[in-house]
């Protein structure tokens, strides 16, 4: 039985290197500068060699170093993978497919837009070779200079085998590489490619004499047509309908036109059914592109829809107003001091004609021009009929809130200002724009200018209103908990509800703490000395700032996740007071510096302590800081494998953590990495795989048991 206890785990030795080799080792991608990327297979490779790493490793391929790209020429003398695929050993560098994936590849056109050319088209034919075009005749890679339809007429690029006895020819025969599709235009035009082939026509009779395709493309207007340029060079009215007159040929579907801004629509089914195109287009209306907007102004002066809209030939622009803009809508102006006012179309339609405003006290559209409340009061704008003899005046104190709407307004700090309540004995003007400034432009006052009259304060001064000092809680509704960031010890928090129960806010605001903008950070010393919170907490009237820590800022345990290491504030707290450590020892917050087992040794930080008289030392004991170790990953470079090392499977060999930290292995901030050379000369792990401890680092086959580039 004990025999059998022993010749288990040798049997699970023995076959531990082929239970590596079983697992999925990494694909490596190589990027090639004229053929795409190439990539190579650890498990196919490894199959077909026995496994054996140093057939490869370090002969052909030397393992860690960046490999200088070798060429398909290099290759074919047997450098690099040609050592092997020399058509003996393994398939020929002739078989490109096998290495080099094809695919469809889209050939952009400057004036034609998009070929795309298909290997497995032509591959498939089964008579040509991937040499029979690289690179004698197309370069593989991305940057191949774009080749002219002439220049494959005389034989270049597609054209060294597209002449007409190899395969089809580059001329005449362009829809079998150039997909042709319908083209929609404005104003709902349709080009149809389909139409124009089937009657005879050749790509060439319009590309490039007429019409350049692309995006170096143009767009003709109807007056260029006309003239026999792009469609016209055909519709002239004698090899085909002519471009002038017969627009529903081509404008099959025209649609009706929408005028968003003013909600006004243009029907051109109502007006073809009793004007042909070309008495708006091209003379009074261009369409498409180079149209332009008119104003009413423009059209009053019989431009645009004012050529016909002059009332005698139909009814006129002017006075008509809901012929053309079937419903208004509420209009939302953004005033640069009160916010958003809306001006009602429905309220003032059921008083007022369109014209009554439009165009001569109000322009609408892009010629509109805002006006002041200073212009008003003059009769601008609004003010035409605000004037108090009409309607309410729009400049009076009390009539604000007829047009801008009240809300209250939430400031900081939690306060807030009732619009509602003041104007109950109090107008706008009162406060606007001479004491508070309405909109952006406003700015926040701190409670010490509000003391001495501005802003709130020019009222709230004890006589014509309560006092900004000494009445906070009708202002501030309720008081917030406040985070204070101490760059020390992290966020501290202030508790105004305790502090409430005991006493007032002008206990502390704004004598001992400013409040808002006002307010500075204080250090502990001079809390110590009086200031801030220490104004009350100095031992008398209520616990010390000096002794009592944790009452303010809350401990937890600090877990250095690098070492998995913890410190217990609640452990040492029973024995040592927050003063032993902070500042001296310790600085904590996001400033602290890490220290190493070495500084420690010396007698920083931990090691103050921790030195074998007043607690365990730190050089023993690891355990007791570290509970928990971890794997901890090499990363190295991709053709080598990362390496991940195991505390667990060292530790349940019988090994301590002093065997090897610090006199093989620096940990933490202070470790170096050790090359495989130095391994060998009993470096780091080389101290023990090397020396009938563990298995070697010296030999090859032992490579896949550190470095297992499994993903």
């Amino acid at each position: 039985m004990k025999r059998l206890r022993l010749l288990v785990p040798a049997i699970v030795l023995l076959f531990l290197p082929i239970i590596l080799f079983a697992r999925d080792y990494k694909i490596v991608t190589f990027a090639t500068e004229t053929a795409g990327t190439v990539a190579f297979s650890h498990p196919v490779h490894l199959k077909s060699l026995g496994n054996n790493c140093t057939l490869c490793h370090n002969t052909l391929f030397k393992i860690g170093d960046k490999a200088a790209p070798v060429t398909m020429k290099a290759m074919e003398q047997g450098a690099s993978c040609g050592a092997c695929h020399n058509g003996k050993r393994a398939f020929g560098l002739l078989a490109c497919t096998r290495c080099h994936v094809t695919k469809e590849v889209p050939i952009d056109i400057p004036a034609f837009g998009a070929v795309v050319f298909s290997h497995a088209f032509h591959l498939g034919l089964g008579t040509y070779g991937c040499a029979d075009c690289h690179n004698a005749v197309f370069r593989a890679a991305t940057d191949n200079p774009n080749v002219s339809m002439k220049a494959m007429e005389q034989g270049k690029s597609c054209g060294a085998c597209h002449d007409g006895s190899t395969a089809f020819s580059v001329k005449g025969d362009c829809t079998k590489c150039h997909v042709v599709r319908d083209i929609t235009f404005a104003a709902s035009a349709t080009f149809s490619h389909t139409l124009h082939l089937a009657a005879g026509y050749g790509c060439g009779e319009c590309h490039g004499r007429l019409f350049t395709a692309g995006p170096d493309s143009r767009r003709y207007t109807m007056q260029e047509m006309e003239t026999q340029k792009s469609c016209g060079g055909c519709h002239n009215g004698n090899t085909a309908f002519s471009v002038k007159g017969d627009c529903d040929q081509c404008h099959s579907n025209v649609r009706e036109v929408s005028f968003a801004a003013h909600d006004a629509m243009f029907s051109h089914k109502l007006h073809t059914k009793l004007l042909n195109c070309d008495s708006c287009h091209s003379g009074i209306f261009i369409g498409g592109a180079a149209s332009r907007r008119y104003t009413m102004k423009d059209m009053e002066q019989g431009r645009s829809c004012g050529v016909c809209h002059e009332d005698k030939t139909v009814f006129g622009v002017t006075g008509n107003c809901d012929r053309c803009h079937p419903k208004t809508r509420d209009v939302s102006f953004r005033t640069a001091v009160a916010g958003n006012v809306v001006f009602s179309h429905d309220a003032h339609r059921q008083m007022y004609g369109c014209g009554d405003c439009h165009n001569g006290i109000f322009t609408t559209g892009a010629a509109r021009v805002g006006a002041t409340m200073a212009d008003m009061g003059k009769g601008l704008s609004c003010g035409a009929c605000h004037d108090g003899k009409s309607v309410f005046p729009a400049t009076a104190a009390d009539s604000c809130s007829r047009c801008h709407p009240l809300r209250d307004v939430n400031m900081a700090a939690n306060s807030y200002f009732p619009h509602v309540k003041h104007l109950e004995a109090n107008t706008c003007g009162d406060c606007h724009n001479d004491l508070f400034k309405a909109g952006p432009g406003n700015r926040r006052w701190t409670m010490p200018q509000m003391e001495q009259g501005n802003s709130c304060g020019a009222c709230h001064d004890g006589t014509s209103a309560f006092s900004v000092r000494g009445k906070c809680g009708a202002c501030h509704r309720e008081t917030v908990e406040v985070a204070i960031p101490v760059k020390q010890t992290g966020i501290t928090r202030f508790s105004h509800s305790s502090h409430t129960a005991l006493y007032s806010c002008g206990d502390c605001h704004n004598a001992v703490v400013g409040a808002g903008v006002t307010a500075r950070r204080v250090t502990m010393a001079a809390m110590e000395k009086g200031e801030s919170c220490g104004a009350c907490h100095d031992g008398t009237a209520a616990f010390t700032v000096r002794e009592n820590c944790t009452r303010c800022h809350p401990v937890k345990d600090i877990p250095f996740t690098p070492s998995g290491a913890r410190f217990s504030h609640d452990v040492h707290l029973k024995v040592h007071g927050c003063g032993d450590c902070h500042d001296a020892l310790y600085r904590p917050g996001p400033d602290n510096r890490r220290v190493t087992m070495a500084e420690m040794e010396r007698g920083t930080s931990c090691g103050a302590c921790h030195d074998g008289s007043a607690a365990f030392p730190v050089t023993a004991g690891c355990d007791r800081c570290h509970p928990a170790t971890k794997g901890i990953k090499y990363d190295l470079p991709a053709d080598v494998g990362s390496v991940l090392f195991s505390h667990r499977n060292h530790t349940a060999k019988g090994y301590a953590c002093s065997d090897c930290h610090g006199t093989i292995v620096t940990a933490g901030a202070g470790r170096k990495s050790s090359t495989m050379k130095e391994m060998e000369q009993g470096k780091s792990c080389g101290a023990c795989h090397g020396f009938s401890m563990a298995f070697t680092v010296s030999d090859p086959v032992n490579c896949v048991r550190c470095h297992q580039r499994l993903y």
